[in-house]
């Protein structure tokens, strides 16, 4: 079409310069905008050019991305107007045009015009245009002939969509610019799609990213594991397998993936039957092959499915043995709760065993605690292991004649997978105790069997599980204790002379209560305290009962003391126990003489101490009782029953104090 032939648009452009009005019925109404933000511009209509772009210029970074996303659209584009004398543009969102591929004479045209890259396209610079009209109006438009606010333009028809990023923001367009008499609706519709698709990038870069970032998260998780993991697809390949699984088996992650999990190593069974017949293994120990031999491992297999129960593969987790028993250790609570603080007794039997079970502690050396039933034998095997250098680790604890003589030695020594139809293996007490101690009780009760696998035990520091062939390192301390003559049963041919030598490196006898002489009054001072904060009652023993206490054998030791005391508290509610509250049997080892002069010097020591902390108080408190059962740590009611057994009234507290006990506050 011949630009100078007169058309509608062409007089509306005419009568706008000389008036600044038009027919907006001719002329839409957003190019009559901005042919007004124009004029308000000072553009020149008659301007040719578009301006020089500085000498400097160069694609900055944001620039440069647009570009590289941009240009492979725009050259598609391209392809379906080549020839037509077009050209395809692309500007950033500040209207500089980074980019232009077209036909050769349009590219001359827009060098004559001085449209190049770096070029500014606003309206201050070419007037209205589809190329600024379209950002301004965040909409796609088409500008021809007349409708370009600048006469240079006239001759041109141009097309341009908005490219706007994920978050809505416009970040530049795409413009096409040719001949107006070429014009076509056609034309700014490939416009919009090549923009949509150039969003659709956008999208699906970011959706990409998002993912790459997603599985770097999962990757690092994945590998921060202290478990082993081995992900396999549905054919059984491996696609994932992390480094702890791969210190397990001796596999190179990346050596390995995409390869057969069964080709790369000898599967145990039950994990085969599992992957083969798709169902979850739950925490089965098993034996892989590795570098160094077997390598013992709690495996659990899960079967992953999609939505539409469609077999995707299998999820499989390696814990190492010995991770599971260290948190077995801790699950089950096997460590020490008594030390040395915890023994009383002031009696010279109690102190030599008490010093000679220090020296047990210091040494690494096997502990034999011999002792009648209920002297504490547990009681000191505790307090040796928590003042060893073995006290972080775990004290575990096997009663020999607790359980049944055919179990023991698996009890000792532990199951491999598949002995006996089992398909788990399980440790024994031995490796549950590894880096700690294992006590065990009763000693003489082991069998014969398991006498002389503790002693292979002890002598190679290793054990074999009962139906394996897996050699496992052992380093446990053991304490062992027994009531029984263990030098008769090995003169009998019931203990194996070996084995006794090993534990009794270091002997410890406990003596029986009965030989303890006043440590009985100690620990009955003890029990009551225990039972006192268990069942909220303060109470106390008259001096006769104590005394019968005293001199009762005690057959039981301090376990039957412990009972008998507390059966007394339950069956009796009284503050002060005498002595017709004792059973018959213990009442009645009352000698009918008075007691001892040792034992009444006792009991009055004890009976003066509490007296005098009594008056101590009550003159700290200038005879408050509220305050004194506060300072005493007992209650007002207690108080007041001791203070009417030691013929205590608030007359005691108001006297002078001592200078010793001013000292002493």
């Amino acid at each position: 079409m011949d630009t100078t032939t007169p058309t509608p648009a062409l007089h509306e452009w005419a009568s706008f310069q000389q008036t600044g009005t038009c027919d907006e019925h001719i002329i839409a109404p957003p190019i009559v905008r901005s042919w007004q933000r124009c004029v308000a511009l000072g553009v020149d209509p008659q301007r040719n050019i578009a301006g020089t772009p500085p000498a400097d210029w160069a694609l900055q970074a944001t620039q440069q991305a647009l570009v590289t996303l941009a240009r492979p659209y725009m050259e598609d584009l391209y392809q379906f107007v080549e020839g037509s004398g077009f050209a395809v543009l692309l500007a950033d969102a500040g209207l500089v045009m980074i980019e232009a591929i077209g036909d050769s004479p349009m590219l001359a045209k827009l060098r004559t015009h001085s449209l190049l890259r770096g070029t500014g396209l606003g309206e201050a610079h070419i007037g209205t245009m589809a190329l600024n009209l379209a950002l301004h109006e965040a909409l796609p438009w088409q500008t021809r002939g007349a409708e370009h606010f600048c006469a240079a333009y006239h001759q041109f028809a141009c097309s341009a969509a908005p490219i706007f990023d994920v978050g809505g923001q416009a970040i530049g367009l795409i413009g096409v610019l040719g001949p107006n008499e070429a014009a076509h609706a056609h034309t700014l519709g490939m416009v919009i799609a090549v923009t949509q698709a150039i969003q659709s990038q956008l999208r699906n870069n970011m959706l990409l990213a998002e993912t790459n970032d997603h599985l770097a998260e999962l990757n690092a998780a994945i590998e921060a594991m202290s478990e082993g993991l081995i992900l396999l697809d549905a054919q059984g390949r491996l696609s994932k397998l992390n480094s702890r699984a791969g210190q397990l088996l001796g596999l190179t992650p990346r050596s390995a993936a995409g390869r057969m999990l069964d080709e790369l190593i000898e599967l145990p069974a039950p994990l085969a039957a599992a992957i083969e017949r798709r169902r979850d293994l739950s925490d089965h120990e098993l034996l892989f092959p590795g570098r160094k031999g077997s390598v013992a491992a709690l495996c659990s297999m899960r079967p992953i499915w999609d939505r539409s129960r469609r077999y995707l593969g299998a999820l499989i987790t390696l814990r190492p043995a010995d991770s599971v028993q260290r948190l077995v250790q801790r699950v089950v609570g096997a460590q020490a709760r008594f030390s040395f603080a915890d023994i009383v007794g002031e009696s010279t039997a109690m102190q030599v065993a008490v010093r000679h079970a220090r020296i047990a502690a210091n040494s690494p050396a096997p502990v034999l605690v011999l002792g009648e039933t209920g002297v504490g034998k547990e009681l000191f095997a505790h307090a040796i292991h928590n003042a060893s250098a073995r006290a972080e680790e775990p004290l575990v604890l096997l009663n020999c004649s607790a359980v049944p003589r055919t179990l023991l030695l698996g009890e000792l020594l532990g199951y491999e997978g598949g002995h006996d139809g089992s398909a788990e293996g399980r440790p024994g007490k031995i490796e549950l105790a590894q880096g700690g101690t294992l006590m065990l009780e009763d000693v003489s009760a082991l069998t014969v069997e398991a006498q002389t696998s503790l002693l292979r035990v002890i002598e190679t520091q290793h054990l074999i599980r009962l139906g394996g062939q897996r050699v496992v390192p052992i380093d446990v301390r053991l304490i062992t204790t027994s009531n029984n003559d263990l030098e008769r049963a090995v003169a009998e041919g019931r203990f194996r002379t070996e084995l006794f030598y090993r534990l009794s490196v270091l002997t410890l006898d406990i003596p029986p209560l009965r030989a303890r002489g006043d440590d009985i009054l100690l620990l009955v001072d003890q029990i009551l305290a225990g039972l006192a904060r268990r069942l909220g009652r303060q109470v106390l023993f008259a001096p006769e009962a104590l005394s019968a206490l005293r001199a009762y054998a005690w057959p039981g030791n301090v376990r039957e003391l412990e009972a008998v005391v507390e059966r007394i508290l339950h069956l009796s509610e009284k503050s002060v126990l005498a002595l017709s509250d004792l059973p018959p049997v213990i009442a009645q080892a009352l000698p009918a003489a008075p007691a001892p002069a040792a034992e009444a010097r006792l009991y009055d020591r004890h009976a003066a101490a509490e007296r005098e902390a009594i008056v101590r108080a009550g003159r700290e408190a200038a005879g408050h009782l509220g305050h004194m059962a506060e300072r005493l740590g007992i209650s007002r009611a207690t108080l007041w029953r001791k203070m009417k057994l030691y013929g205590l009234t608030k007359d005691h507290f108001w006297q002078a104090p001592s200078s010793s006990a001013g000292a002493q506050r």
